[in-house]
């Protein structure tokens, strides 16, 4: 009964299964398509500017399009024909009011004359115009032109370089009109020259433990309301989703198969006395070729101890790696060249190694290890607690390589000390306190043919893998149902969040068109049909549509609660964090006096103080007199109190030309280059105004 009902509440999606299943049989792909309203003329392929673009009008031009230009992907041609669509409706009257147009003149010198478009250099040319590919061009047009059955097509080309164009001749004027001035010079001048010495006392939110404060949810649904509106809370448009995979993959009866071949090859290939004529024979010489296996790369193979322990002529296997079999031959083993070092350190860092303070506050701490290390300190203890290398303390701070693996100070001084050497090196990454186990020169080489192939799924094999995913979709039809049966069945649920229409990868997924599409139209709880995706069956679930603006408490409550724990910790210690005197406001903090020279406006942030830039507390430093010390002021990083002790008055005259060309690359012309066409962020402000729908969903 349980099937039934599960069959009941479904019977939509199975169905459609069945009744695609039929008409594949009957009717063309195309034609099923229309039935199932997908090109049909009263669908809305999306919105601009409160106005639908059918998806009739948008099939027609993607198989206009197509028929013009050679895409190596569908994909391609719809998000271009989509792009240009939009650009259309975004940007036609604006043309039309600046009196932009194209004359014939200008339309032949464009695709053949003195100035080829950026566009038509890079779609017609490849880039490289030549006099001689312009005649061919020029020839090209003519005959098309002149054909009646070619006219079509040129009417098409023409459309496009037009648009094209009148958008390039749009995007220069932008690019014209935002420009730096010297005022803004000036004043990016004196934001970067103008620095300013202060003490500090800081309490860190880190260093306040979450349990000294108390927070409530009313406390989260204030702050909430507070923040709600602030752009780094801002929601874009959007779908969350989670799926499972199915693979189609190789079962027990796929792999025997391949194992009782292999099995058979093996003993023959022991026999052969000429190598490649057995493996052509065999058609196995595709699926050969030599490895060199030495040191620390033959330690990774799975069958590395029966490696070692045969003799040459000897076959290995077959055996699986992964959803491969493999037989390896041994054809020699000898000793080879390889500069091959072993070493442990332990990394001190410090934010620039080049200050030659903090260079010595180093060095100073590699020497206080050194002498621990001949009192009888453990080097691995040490690494523990002192190195700043994550990737090395598992292992004791040891690494093992060859020549040109690592940043040349590090490796030069592994490998032109002797073993036993304990010494320091100075990298990007700070100072290095290394000690060199092991060096060696030549190295031990196994030398092998390695014969692997994917073992081959059966037709049975990948039927089972779609009823599987069949009934998955049919008998867990809800977001709960679908996770507890992941779960139950042993499948990983992925969370992709966010997701934008027209999106073609998600979360560990890269050809996920169809999902992202599916997820457009569906509503939260739905459970999607199989999709076969890279060899796999994908189910879908949706679990959130997200609409654009400010986003409900729900969706970001995470946020909002840590937001709402820093303030409370603000609070209490700005209520704390007073006194005569820097000594005094430490003292009650529970912190220390520390000292902050020569920050600017330009970067707010100050070293030693947390990652987060401080704008409040550097204006503050720039407007307080000196010597005075200010009021708790809540920062990004935590709670300052600060007295500012130096500042520079510089004095600015000129037309700051570097300041204003850094500016118009920075600021301003940052993403507006002419040869791409399109001005990234102000196409994108102005989409966003126009309210651009996309709703092809992944069509």
């Amino acid at each position: 009964m349980g099937m039934i009902e599960s069959i009941r509440n479904r019977q939509t999606l199975l169905l459609t299964l069945i009744g695609l299943g039929m008409l594949s049989f009957l009717i063309p792909y195309d034609a099923v398509i229309a039935l199932m309203g997908n090109n049909a003329g009263n669908q809305s392929a999306g919105v601009v500017n409160g106005e639908e673009i059918s998806f009739l009008e948008y099939r027609t031009k993607v198989q206009q399009r197509n028929g013009l230009f050679n895409y190596t992907d569908n994909r391609a041609a719809q998000n271009e024909v989509w792009g240009d669509i939009v650009s259309e409706r975004l940007y036609g009257d604006e043309f039309s009011d600046l009196g932009l147009e194209l004359t014939k003149e200008e339309f032949d010198d464009i695709r053949y004359g003195d100035f080829v478009s950026p566009w038509v250099s890079r779609t017609f040319y490849g880039g490289q115009v030549t006099e001689e590919q312009k005649e061919n061009w020029r020839q090209t047009f003519s005959q098309m032109y002149s054909d009646p059955n070619g006219r079509a097509n040129y009417n098409g080309y023409a459309d496009i370089i037009s648009l094209k164009r009148m958008r390039e001749k749009f995007d220069g004027l932008v690019k014209a009109g935002l420009a730096a001035n010297t005022l803004e010079g000036k004043r990016e001048f004196l934001r970067t020259e103008e620095k300013v010495d202060f003490r500090y006392v800081l309490k860190r939110y880190t260093s306040i433990s979450d349990d000294e404060v108390e927070v409530t949810d009313r406390d989260v649904r204030n702050y909430y309301n507070a923040h709600k509106e602030e752009a780094q809370y801002a929601q874009r448009a959007g779908r969350d989703l989670e799926y499972i995979r199915i693979p189609i993959a190789p079962n027990f009866d796929d792999r025997k198969r391949a194992e009782t071949q292999f099995e058979q090859w093996q003993e023959d290939w022991e026999e052969a006395t000429n190598d490649s004529l057995f493996l052509f024979q065999n058609s196995l010489d595709r699926d050969a070729k030599e490895v060199q296996l030495k040191s620390a790369a033959l330690q990774t193979e799975t069958k590395a101890a029966e490696l070692e322990s045969a003799s040459v002529g000897d076959v290995i296997g077959p055996y699986f790696e992964g959803e491969a079999i493999r037989l390896d031959k041994i054809m020699s083993k000898e000793a080879v060249a390889d500069s091959t070092v072993k070493c442990r350190h332990i990394l001190l860092k410090t934010d620039d190694i080049n200050d030659a303070d903090q260079l010595a506050t180093l060095e100073a701490r590699a020497d206080s290890l050194k002498r621990r290390l001949r009192a009888g300190d453990e080097f691995a203890d040490l690494v523990n607690k002192h190195s700043e290398d994550p990737g090395s303390k598992a292992t004791g701070g040891e690494y093992e390589f060859q020549r040109g693996r690592m940043v040349k100070p590090f490796e030069d001084f592994c490998f032109d000390n002797r073993v036993g050497s304990i010494g320091t090196a100075k990298t990007n990454y700070g100072l290095h306190l290394i000690e060199v186990l092991d060096q060696q020169w030549t190295s031990d080489a196994i030398t092998i043919t390695r014969v692997e192939r994917a073992v081959q799924i059966s037709d049975r094999t990948t039927e089972e893998a779609e009823q599987l995913a069949m009934n998955f979709a049919i008998d867990y039809g809800t977001t709960e149902d679908f996770r507890n049966a992941a779960d139950t069945l042993g499948f990983a649920v992925v969370t992709a969040r966010d997701l934008q229409s027209g999106a073609e990868a998600i979360t560990g997924l890269t050809n996920a068109g169809e999902v992202v599409g599916w997820a457009f139209g569906a509503e939260p709880g739905d459970v999607s049909n199989p999709f076969r995706i890279d060899g796999d069956y994908i189910i879908a679930s949706l679990v959130r549509i997200k609409e654009a603006g400010v986003p409900p408490l729900e969706n970001v409550e995470a946020q909002m609660r840590a937001g709402a724990i820093k303030d409370k910790k603000a609070e209490k210690y700005m209520d704390i964090m007073s006194g005569s005197s820097l000594e005094d406001v430490a003292e009650k903090a529970g912190d220390r006096v520390s000292t902050a020279s020569g920050v600017s406006l330009k970067f707010p942030s100050i070293s030693g103080a947390g990652s987060a830039p401080e704008p409040d507390v550097i204006g503050a430093a720039f407007a307080l007199p000196l010597n005075v010390i200010s009021e708790p002021i809540q920062g990004a990083n935590g709670v300052w109190v600060i007295a500012p002790v130096t500042r520079n008055p510089v004095e600015a005259s000129g037309t700051f030309a570097t300041e204003v060309g850094s500016l118009n690359e920075r600021t301003y012309f940052r993403n507006l280059p002419l040869s791409s066409g399109t001005p990234v962020r102000l196409s994108s402000a102005i989409q966003e105004k126009a309210e651009v729908e996309d709703l092809r969903q992944g069509s």
